[in-house]
């Protein structure tokens, strides 16, 4: 201990050293999302375990578990020495398979909560997310929309969904070391150069390639299931057709949200996806600039089911999308937070429950965001566009 050394030193010289201390303080960064898996969770002990109490009373749930374990296995198969980051801990593919396969075993005997509590604190370590630097997390939420299309053009259907155009490249960053991430775009003359972005596809940089998914009748809607990844287009004859995600122009993100309010068209705590709705409506003359301030540009299949970043199919009020940079992708989790308490009201209420972590998004990034899938529907539509809702999450492991 240093404290002895304090009695002895000059007046002026401590007051100097406390001096330069307070400033320290002052210039500290303030806490920060982590963007790295080491600082993105930390263990907890059992004293610091939320209750386990889940709103759903297990509905769902094992579903969920067999998704992960059907992506698991493929990766055992493909991948067998692959590891996962719980914070700084490295964890085989294997027992991640194990935590599955023994909390799918407890489901199944539908415990009550304080005896689920128990088994868990007792057979499982928890990791709970760093969130924004002090432990809180902001969670979201996306949904299935329905759109309405055609698989040929004509009439109301005029604006396309596209699927991924031959000419896209992925340069993975597992592939390559020297690559930090994954780089898209397409070759011209020998050399990979960026993908056209959403302002060049809107004046038909794609037109005669042959990317054409389907057409459907509104460029608003075509935007806002870009950003929920997954929706259903009915088609005149009633029959209904699910797209899902297939890949990305690789272009950056940005939130069209954050440019309403740098515009001035709405204040930062009004933003949901109501209200960028709304606005984009009443204001059809600035709708196509204002979209293309976001370059990035998403491409869709056709789909069996809403299809997540794992390639198998996401779980309503089971699945969260969470960044896999920081976070283990197939993973048990728990979260806390609030959730609309109807389908038209945007009064919160507390809930809780267990997820699979088998989605991403692009607005998706660091410790600090989690997206749960909400299904379809009128609830989900309103509880996707509302929810900005701050909370914990929690990674589980077993023992």
């Amino acid at each position: 201990m240093r404290r002895t050394l304090l009695p002895h030193a000059p007046v002026a010289a401590l007051a100097l050293v406390l001096a330069s201390a307070l400033t320290a303080c002052r210039h500290a960064p303030p806490p920060a999302p982590a963007r790295t898996a080491d600082e993105a969770l930390r263990e907890v002990p059992p004293s610091e375990l939320p209750a386990f109490a889940d709103d759903l009373d297990y509905a769902g749930l094992e579903d969920a578990i067999g998704r992960s374990e059907t992506w698991l296995a493929r990766l055992a198969a493909s991948d067998p020495g692959r590891t996962f980051a719980y914070g700084r801990e490295r964890v085989p593919l294997e027992r991640v398979r194990a935590t599955l396969a023994r909390f799918r075993a407890i489901v199944a005997a539908r415990p009550p909560p304080a005896a689920l509590r128990e088994t868990l604190r007792r057979e499982f370590r928890a990791f709970r997310s760093t969130g924004d630097g002090r432990g809180t997390v902001l969670f979201t939420g996306y949904y299935l929309p329905e759109l309405r299309g055609a698989l040929a053009r004509g009439g109301p259907y005029q604006v396309p969904l596209h699927r991924a155009p031959d000419d896209l490249v992925v340069v993975r960053a597992r592939d390559f070391p020297q690559v930090a991430e994954d780089v898209i775009g397409r070759v011209e003359q020998g050399r990979l150069v960026p993908y056209p972005t959403r302002a060049d596809i809107a004046r038909g940089a794609l037109d005669g390639k042959g990317a054409e998914l389907c057409f459907v009748d509104s460029a608003l809607d075509a935007f806002f299931l870009e950003i929920q990844g997954s929706g259903v287009v009915r088609l005149p004859d009633g029959t209904a057709r699910v797209v899902t995600y297939a890949g990305k122009n690789g272009q950056r993100y940005a939130a069209v949200g954050a440019e309403l309010v740098r515009r001035g068209a709405l204040r930062r705590e009004e933003v949901s996806m109501q209200s960028i709705r709304a606005w984009l409506l009443a204001h059809p003359e600035e709708q196509a600039a204002v979209l293309a301030t976001n370059p990035s540009y998403v491409f869709f299949r056709f789909a069996d089911d809403a299809i997540g970043a794992l390639g198998v199919p996401v779980t309503p009020d089971r699945t969260i999308a969470a960044d896999a940079k920081v976070f283990p992708k197939g993973g048990l989790a728990f979260l806390e937070t609030e959730r609309p308490v109807d389908a038209s009201s945007a009064v919160m209420r507390p809930f809780s429950r267990f997820v699979l972590d088998q989605d991403a998004g692009g607005a998706i990034r660091t410790s600090g965001r989690v997206d749960l899938y909400l299904g379809s529907g009128p609830y989900a539509a309103n509880a996707a566009g509302r929810m900005k809702q701050p909370g914990r999450l929690w990674y589980l492991l077993l023992r």
